[in-house]
C-alpha cells in the first residue's frame, strides 16, 4: 500500500483522533495510506456536493464556487474545519466550481 507523509498531532489518551490544530500536543510525521485518504476525501467531497446541490441561486445571486478547508487526522481521516478561529493554518483547501 502506498503512503504519503503528513504532519499530524497525536491524540490525547482520552481522545481517539486529534488534528493538527489542537493545542499542546506532539506533532509528528506519519506515513498515511493514500487509499484511506482517498476514500475519506471522497466521502467529504460527496457530502459537500450533496449539501450544496440545491443552493444554486439565492435572490439575484448565483453560487459559482464553494471553498472548504479540511485537515488530515493522525489516523488518516479528513475533517471539515468549522471555525474561523483556526485561520486555515496547515489546512488543505478544496475549491469546487461549476
Amino acid at each position: 500500500m502506498e503512503t504519503i507523509p503528513f504532519l499530524v498531532s497525536l491524540p490525547d489518551e482520552d481522545q481517539q483522533v486529534k488534528g493538527i490544530f489542537s493545542t499542546e500536543t506532539d506533532i509528528v510525521v506519519r506515513d498515511l495510506p493514500t487509499e484511506r485518504l482517498r476514500e475519506n476525501l471522497n466521502k467529504v467531497c460527496e457530502g459537500v456536493a450533496s449539501m450544496v446541490s440545491d443552493v444554486k441561486k439565492i435572490g439575484s445571486f448565483q453560487l459559482k464556487q464553494v471553498t472548504i478547508q479540511v485537515e488530515v487526522t493522525a489516523e488518516g481521516g479528513i475533517e471539515l474545519i468549522g471555525t474561523a478561529k483556526l485561520g486555515g493554518k496547515g489546512a488543505i483547501t478544496l475549491t469546487f466550481s461549476e
